[in-house]
């Protein structure tokens, strides 16, 4: 028999038949197990299913799982596209931690079993998975000790030390033990987390500077970039590949250059978008430019997706659509939370929207939502509205969700097979 005739014939209703009767049989599961969460039991969807999930006659071909050890750069890394983390547990809390402030947050980075992570107070901490403090250090000036919060900058990693940028302007090399190397003071604040690579650091101040130093603490070169004055952006960070180095500014203008001289090789600007999008105000989240192969996707401050060329800048396509996060492209799709409340799924190729979903039916001009994160073949999102959702990536369905009984203000983070998410008032909680 022809193998190409049987697996068309036969393999696609059987996978639809036993995903059936999975589903039928979910209600007597439950009633086993009082303490588990609605929805499917992940684990054996993932035995029948795969990287295929089969959902309305639809089929989307995920890349394959990975046990993630590490997230040492913001949104993953210089290029900040996310992979596919392996998630197989039917989400229990293991533990919450709460940091000594809250405000301003920065997103956490994990290296070598820790959780590193800056509070409201240029507090720096460092716990192990098991969510105990190993240390703790003020990285807040003397004059501003009194100070109870600012708008945090981040962290990024390498093997030995931790890059962090403050909001007071300052830059430090820290080793893992918590023991200051070195810092830099720079005229403004930071308000995005540096990006490391090639024994270089990278990062955009808020007075729109672009600033490269080098492992030493040495400046390399600066570049002094389009500024918007009523715009102060929160959680936007440069991205890099291929001797490609982009850096957003807060007037909408991105600009690729050199990473090691920071000499110009093309720049655009984005168009004014959606007249009601609002980003004018302290504190609005940006998503970062990805990078996959020689393609730059961005988001702009006013309302814009755009996909370009990476060695000329040529746009390939544009999507009115603003969003709190950084985007997510697996399966030939570009995921993203928008700023109306909708998961969105778009054609990473045409830019052609495929399905757009409300994430919540209540007070969604009153909420934030943060992600995707791509998890155990779902997507994961958390928002102000303090729940954690799990959705089908194929259809955009919601699986189920869970209250966190605080406000999220990051997307999820998929390490070591566990979800881990940040609140505002200051909590780290971990889930398996």
């Amino acid at each position: 028999m022809n193998l190409k005739y049987f697996k068309k014939k036969y393999e696609i209703p059987f996978i639809k038949s036993k995903l059936i009767i999975f589903i039928l049989c979910l209600p007597l599961i439950s009633c086993f197990n009082n303490e588990s969460l609605e929805g499917d039991r992940q684990d054996l969807y993932q035995q029948e299913m795969d990287k295929y999930l089969v959902n309305d006659g639809q089929i989307i071909k995920l890349s394959s799982q990975k046990t993630i050890t590490s997230i040492q750069q913001v949104d993953n890394g210089p290029t900040h596209l996310f992979e596919h983390s392996k998630f197989d547990s039917s989400l229990s809390k293991l533990w919450e931690t709460t940091l000594k402030n809250r405000g301003n947050i920065s997103a956490p980075v994990f290296s070598n079993n820790n959780i590193y992570i800056l509070d409201g107070s240029a507090n720096l901490y460092s716990f192990n998975l098991n969510g105990k403090k190993d240390w703790m250090i003020s990285l807040s000036p003397s004059e501003e000790k009194k100070q109870k919060t600012h708008h945090s900058g981040g962290i990024a990693i390498d093997k030995n030390n931790l890059y962090v940028a403050t909001g007071f302007g300052e830059l430090f090399s820290i080793n893992l033990a918590g023991s200051i190397k070195w810092k830099k003071r720079f005229d403004s604040p930071f308000r995005g987390a540096p990006i490391y690579n090639n024994d270089k650091i990278f990062i955009v101040n808020s007075g729109d500077i672009a600033i490269a130093i080098n492992k030493k603490g040495e400046t390399i070169w600066t570049l002094e970039g389009a500024t918007r004055p009523t715009l102060l952006r929160k959680g936007v960070s440069p991205a890099l590949k291929n001797n490609k180095l982009i850096l957003p500014f807060s007037s909408g203008q991105l600009t690729v250059v050199r990473p090691n001289n920071g000499s110009e090789i093309w720049k655009t600007s984005f168009d004014q978008g959606n007249k009601g999008e609002s980003y004018s105000v302290i504190g609005d989240f940006g998503g970062s430019p990805v990078i996959k192969s020689n393609v730059a996707f961005a988001l702009s401050s006013s309302g814009q997706l755009l996909a370009l060329n990476l060695k000329n800048g040529r746009k390939l396509w544009s999507v009115s659509i603003g969003s709190n996060s950084t985007p997510l492209i697996n399966g030939g799709s570009l995921f993203l939370v928008s700023t109306k409340g909708k998961l969105v799924r778009i054609d990473e190729n045409s830019g052609k929207v495929i399905w757009s979903r409300n994430i919540s039916n209540s007070n969604i001009s009153k909420n934030k939502f943060f992600g995707p994160t791509l998890a155990g073949n779902f997507l994961w999102i958390t928002g102000t509205d303090k729940y954690l959702r799990k959705f089908d990536p194929s259809s955009g369905k919601e699986i189920f969700q869970f209250r966190l009984g605080s406000q999220a203000i990051y997307r999820p983070f998929a390490v070591h097979n566990k979800l881990f998410v940040v609140t505002k008032s200051g909590k780290i909680i971990a889930f398996n």
